[in-house]
């Protein structure tokens, strides 16, 4: 049994992941590296920004730590039944002499079981940051989040708590946010003290 972290996120909402699916799906039909790594991580950036934004995801979807990076834990099975159900169709390409299977949208997102407004504008940053990247790119920078690494230490597959996100926003690619004076002066006088009493006498 893999381990898993104490999690701080919604629960699980299956039709509005497939409804982003869709989305992002359709932002991407003209990007030739876009691919499961890479649709793996749109969704993983946008919900995970979603939460640092404004304390919850677009989605309420679980993530884990995978090898290729972050990724939603049910996505696999919500995939297989969009493909029965006629919503989407896996085209298997080549890019760079690398097999990719990419996700073909074959109806319209619901926009009113998204609801989301503001979720909608964090994918469309997502999808216009990481447009130009190879899945090996995004992968390597999705290892960056200090979120991904903490899980992946405790073995694939471990979840990854939302909770983390908000302690390293320059993982998520989005700036850091000031901090007041006062916190920013405790913190130097923090440092001082501990510095003072590790020095040597």
């Amino acid at each position: 049994m893999k381990p898993t972290m104490n999690q701080s996120q919604p629960e699980n909402d299956d039709a509005k992941m497939r409804e982003l699916i869709l989305y992002v799906a359709q932002l991407s039909w003209k990007d030739e590296r876009f691919g499961a790594v890479k649709l793996n991580k749109i969704l993983f950036y946008a919900d995970f920004i979603a939460f640092v934004k404004r304390g919850k995801s677009i989605t309420g979807q679980k993530y884990f730590a995978l090898d290729e990076g972050p990724a939603p834990k049910r996505l696999v099975p919500i995939r297989e039944k969009m493909k029965k159900a006629g919503d989407i169709a896996i085209q298997k390409v080549s890019f760079s002499n690398f097999p990719q299977e990419r996700v073909v949208a074959l109806r319209a997102p619901k926009f009113e079981i998204l609801n989301d407004a503001e979720g909608i504008a964090i994918v469309n940053s997502v999808v216009q940051r990481l447009r130009n990247m190879s899945a090996d790119e995004v992968s390597e920078e999705s290892h960056r989040f200090a979120g991904w690494q903490i899980a992946y230490e405790r073995g694939a597959k471990t979840e990854m708590p939302y909770s983390l996100a908000v302690f390293d926003f320059e993982g998520l690619g989005i700036p850091t946010p000031a901090l007041p004076q006062n916190l920013v002066d405790y913190g130097k006088q923090l440092y001082r003290r501990i510095s003072d009493a590790s020095s040597p006498n």
